[in-house]
């Protein structure tokens, strides 16, 4: 199993470093930058943390929406050019959210597998004729992006109660390729002692990831029900409403001791990594309890 640590891109610079540092130091395997709109931008966060570590892998997450495969191409070959290969991608197709604010309107997700699918292709080519080497994974939730998933080297499902895991698995079918993996991103709180205001942004954190999922995926395992049966309309600033078992199903949240029997229950379904998401990288504090609590 590999841990790795998504580093929220709000922060100060500075601050996203230390704990890049920090987390390199405590034996975590990757950190994650995801390259979104209203954050810095991934590829310059990248360079600043791999300028200060040595060994950890750095992982940066793409929509072919905002960037295109020559753009994507152009920052790995800078990346790599200066620190090595220690970076790999995963593409995405965006939160719809972020992508309003920037003018970009997803009116249906019909098209955006293809859309997936093409641009990693294109990747790859242009990669291939820079002499670059690394892997493309795919950020999947419901069932059209799951079922693509063998196109790509891995694949980072954005929920992670067992048994939603249990049928993404069933969905992507066996795999024969050896070096396919399959991890969970998910937005997580593991704690020594709980602080009720860190468990807010878990909860605000998770809503954002539920709302961001298809009315099909709701439905079939019962959320979309669940959701419009709360009056009144829905959003990240009324995360408060979500009930606590919907948000247990899309987030990582428990005492340092529950740690280890979830990652067995995971692992037995074929899970390979976990990415611990934000609001995990909150302190200094919160990356050391998930360390210790890992190291159990």
């Amino acid at each position: 199993m590999r841990y790795g640590l998504h580093l929220n891109s709000e922060s100060k610079i500075d601050q996203i470093v230390e704990k890049g540092i920090e987390a390199e130091r405590l034996g975590l395997d990757t950190l994650w930058i995801c390259d979104m709109p209203s954050q810095r931008y991934g590829p310059v966060v990248a360079s600043a943390i791999a300028s200060k570590t040595r060994r950890i892998q750095i992982g940066l997450g793409f929509s072919p929406y905002l960037h295109t495969p020559q753009q994507i191409v152009s920052a790995f070959y800078s990346l790599i050019g200066a620190y090595g290969e220690r970076f790999e991608l995963c593409l995405v197709s965006g939160d719809k959210n972020q992508l309003q604010k920037v003018g970009i309107l997803k009116r249906s997700s019909k098209g955006i597998p293809d859309r997936l699918i093409k641009s990693k292709i294109e990747i790859e080519r242009k990669s291939e004729e820079q002499g670059l080497n690394f892997e493309i994974s795919l950020g999947a939730q419901g069932p059209k992006m799951v079922r693509i998933a063998p196109s790509f080297d891995g694949v980072h499902l954005n929920f992670c109660s067992p048994s939603i895991v249990e049928w993404a698995m069933n969905e992507i079918g066996r795999i024969e390729r050896r070096d396919f993996k399959v991890g969970i991103f998910a937005p997580s709180y593991v704690y020594t002692t709980l602080d009720p205001d860190i468990h807010q942004l878990l909860r605000r954190s998770s809503t954002a990831v539920i709302l961001g999922a298809s009315d099909r995926f709701l439905k079939m395992f019962g959320f979309y029900d669940e959701l419009h049966r709360i009056e009144g309309r829905i959003d990240s600033s009324t995360f408060e409403r979500i009930p606590q078992e919907i948000i247990e199903e899309f987030s990582i949240s428990m005492p340092s001791q529950k740690l280890k029997e979830y990652i067995s229950k995971i692992d037995n379904l074929g899970v390979e990594g976990i990415v611990f998401s934000y609001p995990q990288d909150y302190s200094i504090d919160t990356i050391r309890d998930l360390a210790r609590s890992l190291k159990r």
